[in-house]
């Protein structure tokens, strides 16, 4: 990879990540030099382009025959071009991952963070008072948000659309810079995971078809732990005194309304076995858990690493019509069923979004990444644990 990208929420610490990994792997870092260039190629001040800096269109602008952001969006895609035929080049904000498009030759990172973390370390960053930090963030936040939903559409911060979401709020800045680096600059296959064997907990959760049945078990025997997927629900189905097919009709399936708060339903008895089960499995360490809700039930647990596999829709039915025998039409039906099971499962049991990349620690896409992303994960999954992160 010769261009790494980095989208940023504001305050999530995209440009200090930006510039380590350019430290990291020697690289040219182009932040606010974007808008000089397109300066340059535009023959424009700078300032009339800092003016319109990731800003969105007013609404008397768009009724303009040459509104003033058709000049910078030019230069902003010719700047980028450039920067990207050279070369081993760091790329900040301003919709360079959508200028690039998809190719294969660029990494994509975006950073999140929760609001109320990003207010926090801009308040002590800048030295602002708490409530001047948070109508800060919800301004460019929203001014961010519109100018990439109206130049790249709706779906351009959609968690599939990079190799890697990261939620600064859990993973440390110096650790993203170096996973990225390691990933862009050298074989990961030989960072090996050097870790101790305290407790070492990761869940993974999945999009259908954003990793085969081949990928927990190959992740779990490079860091060395027990995977649990399928065989959860024979563990449950013993402690509940049901069939392990009876259980099979509720597995991450939404509840109804009276089968959730009535104590006696199986649905009832499922989860509460499940939480159970999952924090057991948790306090004896050294164990992935596939699913099920498990980044949930152990979102505190110390030693406690989350993930997320997605991919792009293309990728899923693809790789879905391959390993289910199925037709395009069928696979997409299924994906779309299953999406909407789990969608509903995380929010009736625990009121959240099972997305959301403020979920997880590491949002992977390995639809982009292949073979890759489990190189990655086990060395952010070992980074986290060797440094004793929460």
């Amino acid at each position: 990879m010769n261009v790494i990208t980095v989208s940023r929420e504001y305050g999530a610490g995209g440009g200090e990540v930006a510039q380590r990994i350019a430290q990291l792997l020697g690289w040219e870092l182009f932040d606010r030099e974007l808008l000089h260039q397109a300066a340059a190629v535009e023959h424009i001040p700078d300032a009339d382009l800092e003016r319109l800096d990731e800003k969105a269109l007013s609404l008397a602008d768009r009724f303009r025959l040459h509104p003033p952001h058709e000049k910078y969006l030019h230069g902003l895609k010719e700047a980028v071009k450039q920067a990207a035929a050279r070369g081993h080049v760091v790329l900040v904000g301003r919709g360079t991952r959508q200028l690039l498009g998809d190719t294969m030759d660029a990494f994509h990172l975006r950073l999140v963070a929760p609001r109320d973390w990003r207010v926090q370390r801009m308040a002590e960053r800048e030295g602002w008072p708490l409530d001047q930090a948070q109508a800060h963030c919800l301004e460019v936040d929203r001014t961010r948000e519109r100018f990439t939903r109206y130049f790249f559409g709706a779906d351009a911060a959609r968690p599939d659309r990079y190799d890697l979401v990261v939620n600064t709020g859990r993973v440390p800045l110096d650790d993203v810079a170096a996973c990225v680096a390691a990933l862009c600059g050298t074989d990961l296959q030989s960072v090996q995971f050097t870790g101790d064997a305290t407790l070492r907990v990761l869940t993974l959760s999945r999009e259908l078809g954003a990793g085969d049945t081949g990928f927990a078990p190959t992740l779990g025997e490079r860091l060395r732990l027990r995977v649990h997927d399928r065989d959860l629900l024979e563990q449950q189905a013993v402690r509940l005194g049901v069939s392990e097919a009876e259980l099979a009709q509720v597995d991450e399936q939404p509840p109804g309304i009276f089968q959730r708060f009535r104590p006696g339903s199986l649905s009832h008895r499922y989860f509460v076995a499940l939480e159970q089960l999952m924090k057991e499995l948790a306090a004896c360490g050294n164990v992935l858990l596939v699913g099920r809700g498990g980044s949930r039930f152990l979102r505190d647990f110390p030693g406690a690493f989350h993930v997320r596999l997605v991919a792009t829709p293309e990728a899923r039915v693809r790789r879905v019509m391959e390993h289910r025998w199925l037709r395009e039409g069928p696979a997409r039906q299924l994906i779309a069923q299953i999406d909407e099971q789990r969608r509903r499962f995380h929010a009736d049991y625990f009121g959240t979004d099972w997305s959301s990349p403020l979920e997880y620690h590491f949002t992977v896409n390995t639809g982009r990444l292949g073979p890759a992303a489990v190189d990655l994960i086990a060395l952010a999954a070992g980074r986290f644990w060797r440094h004793g992160r929460k």
